[in-house]
């Protein structure tokens, strides 16, 4: 039984976050009675408290994270609305009657959502929703086809619906409002965890029985699995670990 190469130190922040529960998990899953190695038993301890405190830390990075995305999502969103406009003017000087006719026509409309983007989230999201379907009823459509808005309402019901959806897989985590030195933490955490993997792989090779061969299996399951989430930061495709079974 070898141990499964692999350094948990090229995860990020958060999936090194996740790999620590995976570890805890696969160790509770499989039933491993930690009281027959008590020196195991107080390294896999000691990462069973920090964890917690460590998950606390990442939860204000994760959401630092979406609200820097949801930030920057909007803003795509908002400049969509702006070229909506912008190319809704190119027609305001036309000599063309039925541009004319079709400029009044849409005027009315987009002035009824003049604003839109000053709105917090979800007000903004439901009245570009709201104008989208104004500007695609069968009476706006033909005016906004002349016009050639339709390629840009297109990309502000993508922009819409791009930031609708992260909005609303946010995480509604309470937030700590403590301070954690987060790099301190990581390094902790994971140099018990190398403590512990290194313990094990000896007493595999020292005993060589079932008990430390279950444990180092185990061991490997989250090593082999968060591996593969390793080669695919450079978007290397990996086949999927095999899931360990519960005990």
């Amino acid at each position: 039984m070898k141990l499964y190469t692999f350094n948990p130190s090229d995860l990020t922040y958060l999936d090194s976050g996740e790999f620590i529960v995976r570890y805890l998990t696969d160790v509770t899953n499989q039933g491993i009675d930690l009281a027959v190695d008590p020196d195991f038993k107080t390294l896999h301890t000691s990462i069973m408290e920090q964890s917690p405190i460590y998950n606390k830390a990442l939860a204000q990075i994760r959401a630092k994270a979406e609200s820097l995305e949801l930030l920057f999502l909007d803003s795509v969103r908002d400049k969509k609305i702006s070229t909506l406009r912008t190319a809704f003017n190119v027609s305001k000087n036309s000599d063309e009657k039925t541009v004319n006719e079709a400029y009044g026509k849409i005027k009315v409309v987009l002035n009824k959502y003049k604003g839109a983007e000053r709105a917090n989230f979800p007000a903004e999201s439901l009245l570009v929703i709201n104008l989208i379907a104004e500007l695609r009823t069968t009476t706006n459509l033909p005016f906004a086809t002349l016009l050639n808005l339709k390629p840009h309402i297109d990309n502000l019901e993508v922009a819409n619906t791009n930031f609708v959806t992260k909005f609303d897989n946010r995480s509604t985590d309470v937030i700590s409002t403590e301070t954690f030195d987060t790099k301190q933490l990581r390094k902790t955490i994971l140099t018990t965890y190398k403590n512990l993997v290194e313990y094990a792989t000896v007493m595999v090779k020292v005993k060589n029985n079932d008990y430390y061969n279950t444990l180092l299996t185990t061991i490997n399951y989250s090593r082999q699995y968060f591996a593969t989430i390793v080669a695919g930061y450079g978007g290397v495709s990996a086949p999927t670990p095999p899931t360990p079974p519960v005990v």
